[in-house]
């Protein structure tokens, strides 16, 4: 299992350009910019789904997520190739509990363990759905009409962020 989650989460690499601008409140089908969604699961903090308008096609996903509220950290290893902390969580100073593990204190020096990461998404196709970024939030561009999701994955699940 440590496996696959260091596999998917290599998979988060590259960088791009162009301005993130305004939030707006749209989200969903009815989001004329990049959609952005983060499901906090067990960390227990309030799901976000908004919607980010942006100068031009495209813009880096980092700034995406900055123009939402969502700040990213990544790991001393991997950088922004790996989130490993979203909006200051999970918390670097208190242990969390994933049923079935010992409480676990991330460090964010290297990989998240394979039952406690953050797992980042994308639509690029809306008629496919959400899949895995192929790139981190440092070098994945977006396009208007996208969207992109970070979720909390816990015990192996792979749930992702439109989930119930």
């Amino acid at each position: 299992m440590r496996k696959f989650a260091l596999l998917a989460s290599i998979t988060f690499l590259l960088a791009g350009c162009s301005v993130a601008q305004e939030e707006t409140t749209q989200s969903g089908d009815d989001c004329d910019g990049i959609r952005v969604v983060v499901d906090f699961d067990i960390l227990n903090s309030d799901k976000i789904d908004t919607c980010v308008s942006i100068d031009g096609e495209t813009a880096p996903a980092s700034e995406v997520l900055a123009q939402a509220g969502v700040r990213t950290v990544g790991t001393a290893t991997y950088g922004d190739a790996v989130v490993c902390r979203v909006n200051g969580l999970p918390s670097e100073t208190e242990a969390f509990t994933v049923e079935g593990e010992d409480p676990y204190l991330e460090s964010c020096a290297d990989m998240s363990p394979a039952f406690a990461y953050w797992a980042l998404w994308s639509i690029t196709d809306a008629e496919l759905g959400w899949d895995y970024a192929t790139e981190g939030v440092g070098t994945l561009q977006l396009t208007k009409g996208q969207s992109i999701g970070l979720i909390f994955s816990t015990a192996g699940e792979l749930p992702n962020p439109d989930r119930s």
